[in-house]
Parts: structure tokens; C-alpha cells; sequence
């Protein structure tokens, strides 16, 4: 196992309808899990060092859309998060109590309580496996966590990532200067906004996800591809999923790109979304930043065409940093424009907005 050729051989030979059972029976990775920390106890060397790490935050927001009079309260998210590592070895689960209907569940994914559910074993310093739930390599921005974005919402580009899937994924880091990548194969991404899967694809379809990343001192970026087959149900079209971002930043300043184009979103033939944003962000004091991000969307449906912009100004505000607790609250005005409530992409403000949100969170 200590060969990347042989788990790259694990992936292509990979069967996605082994995945039916482990979607349809959350019971049974749970099992599994706990199987595998014990593993972990029970069979690492002497000089392997248990490692336990917890995370619980909260995100309560105020939110002010036009031509709305007042404000709305609620909660984005509400997460508890544990790791359990030793060796080469890592279990993971994180739990999102800010579901509305914690009980459901996508087809081709957990009960939607459940946003993490993962295994890792690391061959050597620079490649891991990992099998499980978990976020699909797809979206620079969707894959930084919740609980450390520079705004208080994920953007317009967010309903065309393929979201989290169960499957299993080959990372590399480093391998070549500093170039990695990810690969991918994942039940149909049911969580995506741009799939309308059904329960009857769970083994039969699957969806795919590759990405090649360069990392710098400075800067980093990376390139995508990910398709989820049959998005709209048997019989339609695959969606197609392609992303190009870059970020540069240092300790003052930060300044991202990101461009994601989709291609027959749910299966339909012809709805295309393309979204790509500018980011800039500065440090004005120690624990307060100033933030700035420019959103276009274009969408084409039916043959015809709408455009959506999103422009946020904000700033964030680190009351309490450092040690267990961290408390942060950030503020952001959406300036919406374009074709407004005429646009048929899957995200965005369509009216300008006002929001608000106080972060509480406890780590160990």
C-alpha cells in the first residue's frame, strides 16, 4: 500500500455500485467508524501518538433583503466536528444540526445531519486516501470551511460545486515542487443544486471529480473538472463541472479569482450557468478586516439568457481570537444587479441585502 501506483489502481478499479449499501445504511458506517478508531488504538505502533481534535461553532445571522420592511433571525450553521488520528491513520465525523430536516437525506448521500463521514490513511507524507463522506475537490471557495469564510454567505458560485458525496478520493500534495492534485469517484451528487438525482442511480451512476493545485509561499490555484452522470434522472444529460481559481495574499492583504462554468445543469439540455468572482480583502487594525467581493453570473435557459450581479462590501470583526474560544462578527452589504428576480441560475441575491452574523466557536 505504500506504492501511490497501487492506490491510484484502487481508484479506476473502483465499482460505484458498492456504494448502494453504505448509502442506504447510515447504521453501517457509523459501525465502520467505530471499527476503525478502535483500529487505530488497537494497532498503532509505540511511538504513534493518539491524537484527539474537537470543533463546535454556531452562526446566528440577521438578515435584511429588499423589499422585506424588517429583519429575519436564524442560524446557518450549527456544528460539531471530532477527528480521531494515530499514525497513519485518521477517522472523522462532523455533524450540521442547521439542517432543516435533519432526518432527510439526497439521494446518494448520509442523512443530511451528517455533513462529514470519513476514513484516511496516509501511505506517506505526501499522498492520503480517503473514503467516506466528505467534500468533493471541486470549488476553491466551497471547500474552505464554513467556519472561515471572508463572507457571511457561500456566494453565487457555490450551487454549481458538486457539494459532499460519498465515494473514495487519492490526494497528493507536494508530489512534483508544488504541484498535487485529487481524484476522485463518488456516488451521483445528489447534495449538488445543479443534480435532481433519484435513489434508483445510487449504483449505477456516478460522478467524478479531478483537480491539479500549485502552492507557493504566496499564492496557490488550481484547476477542476467534475461531471455527475444522468443529473436530472435516468435518461438525461450529465452535468459537467469545470472551475479555475487563484488566490494571493499576505498578512495584510488577500486577493482571489475564481471561475466556475456548468453545463446542463439537473440534465437539461442547454442550462448552462457560468459565475466567476473578484475578492480583495485587507487588514485595517490587528482583528478587523475589510472586505470586498464582485459576483457575475451568467445563465442561459430555454435559449434565453439573464445576467445576476452580486457586489458585497464588509467587514470582519475577530472579538475574542485566540486560545478555545474564538468569537467573530461580520457584516456585509449585497448590492444586487442585473436582470434581478428574472435570473434562472441556481444562487445569488436578486435584491440588495443587508447581513449580519455572529460566530461562536470552541476548539480544543
Amino acid at each position: 500500500m505504500s506504492d501511490p501506483a497501487s492506490l491510484a489502481v484502487i481508484v479506476i478499479g473502483y465499482d460505484p455500485r458498492a456504494m448502494r449499501s453504505l448509502t442506504r445504511k447510515t447504521s453501517f458506517i457509523s459501525l465502520g467508524a467505530v471499527g476503525f478508531i478502535a483500529g487505530i488504538t488497537a494497532d498503532a505502533t509505540a511511538q504513534d501518538e493518539l491524537v484527539f481534535a474537537w470543533r463546535h461553532y454556531a452562526q446566528l445571522t440577521a438578515e435584511h433583503i429588499e423589499p422585506d420592511d424588517g429583519l429575519a433571525f436564524g442560524a446557518d450553521r450549527i456544528r460539531t466536528r471530532y477527528e480521531l488520528s494515530r499514525g497513519p491513520m485518521t477517522g472523522g465525523i462532523m455533524l450540521d444540526f442547521g439542517e432543516d430536516d435533519l432526518g432527510d437525506r439526497e439521494a446518494g448521500a448520509l442523512a443530511n445531519v451528517v455533513a462529514d463521514l470519513f476514513l484516511d490513511f496516509r501511505p506517506d507524507a505526501n499522498h492520503t486516501v480517503r473514503f467516506g463522506q466528505f467534500k468533493t475537490p471541486l470549488g476553491m471557495d466551497f471547500n474552505i470551511s464554513g467556519g472561515n469564510l471572508d463572507l457571511t454567505k457561500r456566494g453565487m458560485e457555490a450551487g454549481l460545486a458538486l457539494n459532499r458525496d460519498l465515494g473514495i478520493m487519492l490526494s497528493g500534495r507536494r508530489v512534483f515542487a508544488g504541484f498535487g492534485y485529487d481524484v476522485g469517484l463518488f456516488n451521483p451528487a445528489g447534495r449538488s443544486a445543479a443534480t435532481a438525482h433519484t435513489d434508483a442511480q445510487v449504483g449505477d451512476d456516478a460522478a467524478s471529480v479531478m483537480r491539479l493545485h500549485y502552492d507557493a509561499p504566496r499564492w496557490h490555484a488550481e484547476l477542476a473538472h467534475g461531471r455527475s452522470e444522468q443529473a436530472g434522472g435516468p435518461g438525461t444529460r450529465d452535468y459537467a463541472v469545470s472551475d479555475f481559481a487563484v488566490s494571493l495574499g499576505s498578512d495584510r492583504w488577500t486577493a482571489k479569482l475564481e471561475w466556475v462554468d456548468g453545463r446542463d445543469i439537473q440534465g437539461v439540455t442547454g442550462w448552462n450557468e457560468r459565475v466567476y468572482y473578484l475578492h480583495g480583502g485587507y487588514r485595517i487594525l490587528p482583528r478587523m478586516e475589510l472586505v470586498a467581493r464582485y459576483y457575475d453570473g451568467r445563465n442561459t435557459l430555454a435559449g434565453t439568457a439573464t445576467e445576476l450581479t452580486n457586489t458585497y462590501i464588509g467587514l470582519t470583526t475577530h472579538l475574542v481570537q485566540g486560545g478555545m474560544f474564538l468569537i467573530r462578527l461580520q457584516a456585509n452589504y449585497v448590492a444586487a444587479g442585473g436582470d434581478g428576480t428574472a435570473y434562472s441560475g441556481l444562487r445569488g441575491f436578486r435584491d440588495d441585502a443587508v447581513l449580519i452574523q455572529l460566530q461562536v466557536e470552541a476548539r480544543n
